[in-house]
């Protein structure tokens, strides 16, 4: 039988999940605008050459999913008004999220007993790559091949992080190596960028079975040991690849077309989101749109945004 004070927890929780101020233990309050600058027309507004899309490809999933665990204060931030003012989680603006996973306010404030991340704080690269490879903090670690930890240059100024492996990353251990991560590498080139002089990541460091989208207990378990990748590399920009990715990283629930139009923080790095290649693929009709994030994601990069 609960306790006076567990009733009055839960009564709270309600309340705070209804009002939308609540998700998987993050509190959500207003603060000032963290616009994006205008996508550059430096670059040309011609769309760059990509793959026509095949039967059965993989892609964004049309509706959302379920809202992805996050911990660390995550705060919106909206144009609407001044700094401080108001503004309702979900809405239709130019807006961006802040989210700090250093905060003292973690997701176990309101789960009593949660299991404590593990302290990473000594470990480089390579000593997280080891402890990634015998991760079993999560049901993913029966399924997979191999984990997934990264590629690229360390010193990269970017990173790019997809959602999860999928078939040929679990394989060979490194992410997008298929279809999808072929387009990667074309989207890359046409604003700059050589795929050896980038960082690439995912959400999750296993497959999900089937290629499903990532659940809350496996995205709590591994943004630990994101979290400590993206402090070791110290990138100045990330640019999450779809709505699962951009949701997971910012623990927020909006949408990708709201993810899209917002110029972001996490643990005080900038975050741009934008379509997830395999997307791409199977609706090229967003390419251009890509296309912009891509411009866009370029000028933040050179500092001129």
């Amino acid at each position: 039988m609960k306790t006076a004070d567990g009733r009055i927890r839960d009564a709270m929780r309600r309340y705070l999940i209804s009002r939308g101020a609540l998700a998987g233990g993050v509190l959500y309050r207003a603060r000032g605008p963290l616009p994006r600058g205008e996508a550059p027309d430096g670059t040309g507004s011609r769309a760059p050459a990509m793959p026509a899309a095949g039967a059965g490809d993989p892609g964004e999933p049309a509706a959302p999913g379920v809202r992805p665990a996050a911990t660390g204060t995550v705060v919106r931030t909206s144009p609407a008004g001044p700094r401080g003012a108001a503004c309702a989680h979900g809405a239709q603006d130019r807006a961006g999220f802040t989210r700090d996973t250093r905060s003292s306010l973690q997701a176990g404030l309101f789960e009593p007993g949660a299991a404590a991340p593990p302290d990473l704080s000594a470990l480089d690269l390579e000593g997280l790559r080891a402890e990634v490879a015998r991760c079993t903090r999560c049901p993913l670690s029966a399924t997979r091949t191999t984990t997934v930890f990264g590629d690229g240059d360390p010193r990269s100024r970017i990173v790019f992080i997809g959602e999860a492996p999928g078939r040929e990353e679990d394989l060979q251990g490194v992410p997008f190596v298929g279809r999808a991560g072929k387009l990667l590498d074309k989207m890359l080139a046409a604003v700059g960028f050589d795929r050896s002089g980038v960082y690439i990541a995912n959400i999750l460091k296993c497959r999900p079975p089937g290629n499903r989208d990532p659940n809350e207990e496996e995205t709590a378990a591994c943004e630990p040991y994101l979290a400590r990748q993206l402090e070791l590399i110290e990138p100045a920009v990330i640019c999450a690849l779809g709505r699962v990715a951009g949701q997971a990283l910012l623990g927020a629930g909006a949408p990708l077309k709201t993810l899209r139009e917002g110029t972001h923080r996490y643990n005080g790095i900038r975050v741009m989101v934008t379509y997830h290649p395999a997307a791409l693929l199977r609706n090229p009709n967003l390419k251009r749109d890509a296309w912009e994030d891509m411009k866009a994601l370029r000028k933040v990069y050179d500092g001129t945004a």
